[in-house]
């Protein structure tokens, strides 16, 4: 049974099981036994041409190694529109839902913009928050709307933060590494003394999440 990483940029350990963002501007991907996630960041927008990378990401979708659209999303803290973010997103939730692929979410100060576009959007995929560090308010009201939440080594070591991890069900839970240097058994350490849970049994609880999300045949 592998640990899982359900984000990272960048491959770290041979026993674990990672899946591995590309951006949309860096694909097409090279046929390997590595597994991806594809999608156009927030932060790019302004950056790309977005119609060639959305034509990318549909082309993409062929690939069998590629199991995820994102990570994708919305950030206030960048200077591009936030309608404007909105449309790209929404074209990625119904590339995800077209595909039966979960998403893998970056949400920055924008969690109620998001909350309103899955209920308009009515999609069925998961929605998984990655990077999720939101404090306990925000946090009750993603559970109540189906999100599922990654989380990473910026929660488990803040101070103020930490607490908020034993609030999210732990069938709707995945760790991950993103673009840290920390190891993803360093992280599943961290969260097992949080959640007064045996390292085994967390990582078990997760490697069970990930097949049910991503299929048994990614597991």
């Amino acid at each position: 049974m592998h640990y899982i990483d359900l984000h990272t940029h960048q491959i770290k350990e041979s026993s674990a099981f990672q899946l591995l963002n590309v951006f949309a501007q860096d694909l097409p991907l090279a046929v390997d036994a590595n597994h991806y996630s594809v999608g156009l960041h927030p932060w790019h927008l302004e950056k790309v041409n977005i119609e060639e990378c959305m034509g990318w990401m549909e082309q993409a979708m062929d690939q069998k190694n590629v199991l995820a659209i994102g990570e994708c999303g919305l950030d206030r803290s960048v200077a591009s529109d936030l309608s404007l973010q909105e449309k790209y997103f929404s074209l990625q939730v119904a590339l995800a839902q077209r595909h039966s692929k979960p998403l893998i979410i970056h949400c920055v100060r924008a969690f109620p913009e998001l909350v309103k576009l899955k209920k308009e959007l009515k999609s069925t995929v998961p929605w998984i928050i990655h990077g999720y560090s939101g404090n306990e308010e925000t946090t009750r009201a993603l559970i109540k709307h189906d999100f599922y939440f990654s989380v990473g080594e910026g929660m488990l070591i803040h101070p103020t933060k930490s607490n908020v991890l034993s609030l999210i069900p732990s069938d709707h839970l995945f760790f991950e590494t993103d673009d840290r240097a920390i190891s993803i058994s360093s992280i599943y350490l961290l969260a097992s003394k949080l959640l007064n849970t045996e390292q085994q049994t967390l990582q078990a609880i997760i490697y069970e999440n990930f097949k049910r999300l991503f299929g048994e045949q990614n597991g």
